[in-house]
């Protein structure tokens, strides 16, 4: 099984729109591309290529028309349409495909046959998948994501269509730099009560997060290294001569931490915020949980 990403962005007819796409894509239960000259449904590069010399730049089209013919049953495919996503599983195939006149107006007579799910906004989705929208290619395979994509399937379908193995993996080497962040934040906020100064977020300071600040007006300074990363104390001492009694919290994946003898820093570790997540399902968000499920941590 293969997971598969298309840009919806055909060339359609005049009083079309993308919303009339769409419905009309799931409607018929199809996902695909345009090309409308190549009409080929034999399952090769070489016919493929052939037909597409008909336009200047054939390109693009071999590209995609070929990854079009490699799509399988119950391969899951990711797309999105004005920022919702929709995660479709392929019944037919691209060579079975038997385009009429609607399909040419709307520019997607290369096509196979699914069923549509609507996933939701960007933080329902995988990185990954959200970070395969960058590139133009029409279509275009995504690794690492075949077992989480599986997984929505069977939760958003509520039918296990899909098999999945869920393994005893450390959740902590795959979630996301931003959902290891967001898991911490979350931490300081529902157990130290720390609230978030929510205009810092999106500043990049070079030593922390954000700006936090308890029911008292102490101030809090979080950093947080995901992967093999390490932190050194020493490093994060700045806060303090403009805050002398702000707590610095520093959380590394690795656990590998350089101490020094200043009572404000303080050191979180894997099991303090295991225990938080396992105490407080109901405050993690849903694609960080899913991940979370699918390593068997909550098994």
């Amino acid at each position: 099984m293969k997971v598969w990403r298309i840009h919806i962005k055909p060339s359609i007819e005049e009083g079309l729109d993308r919303k009339k796409l769409l419905e009309f894509c799931q409607k018929e239960k199809l996902i695909g591309v345009g090309w409308t000259d190549i009409k080929t449904k034999e399952n090769s590069e070489e016919a493929i290529r052939r037909e597409a010399q008909k336009y200047d730049d054939p390109r693009a089209a071999i590209k995609a028309l070929n990854s079009m013919r490699k799509i399988q049953i119950d391969d899951l495919i990711w797309t999105r349409l004005e920022n919702v996503y929709y995660l479709c599983r392929v019944t037919g195939l691209w060579e079975n495909r038997n385009p009429n006149e609607q399909h040419l107006r709307f520019d997607i007579s290369n096509y196979v046959n699914v069923e549509w799910l609507r996933i939701g906004a960007e933080q329902e989705v995988p990185g990954k998948v959200v970070s395969s929208f960058r590139p133009p290619a029409a279509v275009q395979s995504i690794a690492e994501v075949e077992d989480i994509s599986m997984y929505l399937w069977n939760m958003y379908s509520k039918i296990d269509i899909y098999s999945i193995k869920k393994e005893n993996i450390d959740f902590w080497t795959v979630l996301s730099a931003e959902s290891i962040e967001e898991l911490v934040l979350l931490y300081l906020q529902v157990e130290k009560g720390f609230h978030i100064y929510s205009s810092t977020v999106k500043y990049a300071f070079p030593t922390y997060e954000c700006q936090m600040v308890n029911n008292l007006g102490v101030m809090c300074f979080p950093q947080v290294k995901s992967g093999k990363e390490t932190l050194n104390a020493e490093n994060y001492m700045e806060a303090l001569c403009d805050y002398p009694n702000a707590e610095i919290y520093l959380f590394a994946v690795s656990e590998q931490y350089t101490f020094n003898d200043c009572g404000n820093i303080k050191f979180l570790y894997r099991k303090e915020i295991e225990k938080f997540i396992l105490e407080h399902k109901e405050v993690i968000p849903k694609l960080t949980k899913y991940w979370i499920k699918l390593c068997g941590f909550f098994e």
